[in-house]
This record gives structure tokens, sequence and C-alpha cells, in this order.
């Protein structure tokens, strides 16, 4: 399989590469020039990130004419890229998340692209925590994408968006769209045990992480899925379905140690 990765250089970007590149598939990636990420703090202690940069290109200034061309003969695309900083400003949400993914969609339906996979966040319903939460209504079950969106910052506005934009592909234009609510995933997952809390509660650990995205890409699909996708952690409070049904994975049995990670 041609698969186009977005983001490529990044954190989670690497390490579905890498993976989808074990597995034998043919992959591109995308992601700033290499001073330009640099610059922005980006996964720079990662000395493997631009190995994994197959095409430089700044896609909130990139043209239709462009972006099509790299999507053209792909099977799938995983749209990482996006300002994931929620305390920047509303300009930047507006032109590197809601423009650059809309872009995004608008590329891949010209190129035919077959299936579209897009990260959203949790802080697409972060404002429905409280209600969850020891003493809320809600305490003792988890939440699912069933209840609703509440996020609480033009970020997660901006997750939203593109949670809808996949879905409207979908269900419109017959693409097959997958939108993830992506856990926590940090360069060092000792801190999931150092630090506990929401940290841990949140975890998406690298080999789910592997887990997810394979299965995003090579099971059966006929609508649009939204899901939340994570490692099945102490405390947490995010539903997993209906990933775990539709794509048909399951996150790791969660080891009681870091030395312990498999």
């Amino acid at each position: 399989m041609r698969v186009v990765i977005t983001g490529s250089a990044g954190l989670i970007g690497g390490i579905v590469h890498d993976h989808l590149k074990t597995l034998g598939h043919e992959v591109i990636g995308i992601d700033r020039p290499h001073q330009s990420w640099l610059d922005a703090g980006r996964n720079i202690e990662d000395e493997l990130a631009p190995s994994r940069v197959a095409i430089e290109m700044e896609l909130s200034a990139c043209s239709d004419e462009q972006l099509t061309s790299v999507f053209e003969g792909a099977d799938a695309l995983i749209h990482l890229a996006a300002d994931a900083n929620p305390s920047n400003d509303d300009a930047s949400m507006l032109r590197n998340n809601i423009e650059v993914t809309t872009a995004i969609f608008r590329c891949a339906l010209a190129a035919q692209l077959r299936r579209v996979i897009v990260a959203s966040s949790g802080l697409a319903q972060v404002g429905l925590e409280a209600l969850f939460s020891e003493g809320g209504p809600f305490h003792g079950t988890l939440i699912g994408v069933e209840h609703g969106v509440a996020p609480t910052s033009t970020y997660g506005v901006s997750k939203v968006y593109a949670e809808v934009l996949a879905e409207m592909h979908s269900r419109v234009h017959g693409m097959e769209t997958i939108a993830v609510r992506i856990g926590t995933v940090i360069p060092n997952e000792d801190e999931h045990w150092i630090r506990g809390g929401r940290l841990q509660a949140t975890a998406f650990l690298a080999e789910d992480v592997r887990r997810f995205f394979e299965a995003a890409l090579s099971a059966s699909l006929d609508q649009h899925l939204l899901t939340a996708a994570q490692s099945d952690s102490p405390g947490r409070f995010l539903d997993l379905e209906p990933g775990m049904t539709t794509l048909g994975w399951t996150p790791i049995q969660w080891p009681d140690s870091a030395e312990n990670l498999q």
C-alpha cells in the first residue's frame, strides 16, 4: 500500500512512519522544511526524524496543484500535521489546522484517495470531563463519542472541524474516513509511571500507536469512523469504542511499570 503521512517528522508521525515501513508499505512522509521545524522545537532530539521526510512542504503555503500531485497514486493518507499547541493564537489555528485540513481533504478528493485518517484530540470533549469525574452525574462511566463535543479552546474547535469535515467527505463523496481522538504520546514513556495522574490516564503508548494505525489502514470500512484511541491505562476515562470493534484492534495489557513494557 502507498501511504502518505503529513507531520512525519513529529513524534507520532515517526512512530507510524517506521512501523508502516516495517510492514512493507511504501510510505511518503511530508513535513515542513527541516530548519523550520527545528526552529519550532519539534522533536529536535530525534536524529532520525529528517530521514522520515520525503517531501519538505509548508502545507499552509502550498498550492492545490502541488498537494494533489503528491497524493496522486496513493492509497491512503494519514494527516497528523497541525499546530498542536492550544495556547497559540486563533490565527495560527485557522491557518494551520482549519485551512490546511480543508485543503488536505479537497486535494485528497481530487487525487481520488480511497481512505483518509485525520488526527483529532481529546480536547474536542474536554469540557465534558467534570460530568464524568468523581462527584459528577456520570461518574463511573466512560466518555464516549456519543456524548458529543465540548471544546474549551480554538484548538479544540479546530479538531471538531476536522472530524465533521471527514464525516462530510464520507457521506457526500463516499471517501473512507477515520477521525481519531489521539491520546497522549510522549518520548519518554517512563513519565506515565513517574507522574501518573492525567498523563497516565490519557496515555497512548508507542506500541498501541503502532497497533491502532496498522488496523486503521487495513480494516474494512464502509462508513465514517469517529473514535478515541489510547492505551488501556489506569484511570482511563475515554471509551475506545467504536474503534476497537470497527477496526478490530485492542490495546496491549497495561504493564505495571515501564520496565515491563513489551
